[in-house]
């Protein structure tokens, strides 16, 4: 008898779970499967993220309600997409808005598509889609979608010459609503050839002396943005800051500039004509103004560099010694005249004699103690003698202790004192070494612009030696003598 009873019940209660549920409540409500009853308490349905709802997209069941614990609300798979309980979509669609075309209107120019992109949930920006239109006014007339022009980027090409250009986004986004609504910018046009590259700013950086080197410096321009090829530059020169007499120097097709005795006075310019590497390429040629005048800045006629010689018994430095030459000299020497002997022993890296020991200038003049340095120009160059360069002058305790500079014009001109121009500190008894201050000739008329083809002789009387063997060196030790000028 309890068997059956057990059967009874068993098949009772399978009814009540497949038919109704109650919680509760004793008597469900005839349509529901399912009714909780309650006046204190509610439901509670699974809570994620918008994140972990959304990567439920790929498995949810039609029917499948979760609530996203981040948009506060209910949602349900309907099959395609998730939507809250009262049919509203989980995401409203993304916006474009101020819509624009960033570039130059011009054939070969890129432009760009510029908008503003919003969607109210924040989602990104990585879905939405391009196009770009052209048609023959402002207004619309004959327009076309330019094909292939699907990125928010586009080059303008031939066909778009006299044309007008439209930039359309349709907004997207992979997560959440989407699309949105296309949205088109202005016509921009119309579009106009391409044009030739510019330069502005030309101007020249240095410092106008001869032996300087003056930079042109210019800034390149092209609206499509094509790079600067092989730009031409110029250089010239003119004898005022109006051009007067301009003329183009011949080989200065470099950014770069060295001054040359030539431009001495001179007013200089710099020009280039920018090239392009693609589209219109060759653009006009702008000058920068006038620099100068420029300062002739005085060279080393001849220089000699005492740190190669030995010294020893007998050699106090070659004679005739050659030296090194400026541009415009044929040759250079020092000379040891006829007076001047090298009977004892010289010293290492200092050009010099002894036998200086006659008791007065006039004396020395006619015994010729004396060194020499003589400058002869290249055919067709006049010579100016402006300097004779700081050195260190050295003497033994019977050294010489008097010296004096004369120059000569030519060779057969008579020689000429050079006023103050003499070796200073060497007076006493007792071996010494005086440093020599550079001494400055450019006040000297007859040494400046001196005939064309014409040598120039610098020369030093030394006496007053008390004995043969009385040693005097220029350039003691290992220094460089050298007299400056210009061979023009």
């Amino acid at each position: 008898m309890t068997k059956k009873l057990f059967a009874i019940a068993l098949i009772s209660n399978y009814c009540l779970f497949f038919s109704q549920v109650g919680i509760n409540t004793p008597n469900p409500h005839p349509s529901s499967a399912l009714e909780i009853s309650s006046d204190s308490k509610g439901l509670l349905l699974p809570r994620l993220t918008t994140v972990s709802i959304n990567n439920l997209s790929s498995s949810a069941n039609e029917g499948l309600i979760v609530f996203d614990k981040e948009l506060k609300s209910f949602v349900g798979w309907d099959g395609t997409k998730w939507i809250n309980l009262g049919y509203e979509e989980i995401n409203t669609v993304p916006t474009a808005t101020n819509l624009v075309i960033g570039g130059n209107l011009s054939v070969g120019a890129s432009l760009t598509g510029n908008y503003t992109f919003s969607d109210a949930q924040s989602n990104p920006d990585n879905a939405s889609t391009f196009i770009w239109k052209r048609a023959d006014d402002n207004s619309g007339t004959n327009v076309m979608i330019i094909p292939a022009a699907s990125a928010q980027n586009y080059t303008l090409v031939a066909a778009d010459l006299g044309k007008f250009i439209q930039f359309c986004v349709t907004p997207g986004s992979t997560i959440g609503a989407s699309p949105g609504l296309q949205k088109c910018s202005a016509w921009a046009g119309s579009v106009i050839a391409n044009q030739a590259p510019t330069v502005s700013n030309v101007s020249i950086s240095g410092t106008t002396n001869t032996g300087q080197t003056l930079t042109g410096n210019y800034t390149y321009t092209d609206i499509e943005g094509n790079t600067e090829g092989t730009s031409i530059f110029r250089w010239t020169r003119s004898d005022d800051a109006s051009g007067t007499n301009e003329t183009t120097i011949s080989g200065a097709t470099a950014k770069t500039y060295v001054l040359g005795n030539a431009d001495a006075t001179k007013y200089i310019k710099f020009y280039v004509t920018p090239v392009a590497t693609a589209g219109t390429t060759t653009g006009n040629e702008t000058g920068s103004g006038y620099v100068g005048s420029v300062v002739l800045t005085p060279v080393a006629l001849g220089s000699w560099d005492t740190s190669s010689i030995a010294g020893g018994t007998g050699n106090f430095g070659p004679s005739p010694w050659n030296g090194t030459l400026a541009t415009g000299i044929q040759s250079a020497k020092i000379i040891r005249d006829s007076g001047a002997t090298q009977s004892g022993s010289g010293s290492a890296g200092a050009w010099g004699s002894d036998g200086l020991n006659s008791t007065s200038q006039a004396l020395a003049e006619a015994a010729n103690d004396t060194w020499t340095f003589e400058f002869v120009p290249q055919t067709g160059k006049s010579l100016s003698i402006t300097s004779i360069e700081a050195y260190s002058f050295r003497k033994s305790a019977s050294g010489p202790k008097n010296g004096q500079y004369q120059y000569k014009i030519g060779t057969s001109g008579t020689w000429t004192d050079i006023s103050g121009a003499v070796i200073s500190g060497i007076s006493g008894a007792t071996q010494t070494t005086a440093n020599q201050s550079a001494i400055d000739l450019s006040g000297i008329t007859a040494l400046q612009n001196i005939t064309v083809d014409t040598p120039v002789s610098i020369r030093l009387v030394l006496w007053g030696a008390t004995a043969t063997t009385g040693t005097a060196y220029m350039g003691y030790t290992n220094q460089t003598i050298s007299i400056k000028g210009f061979a023009q």
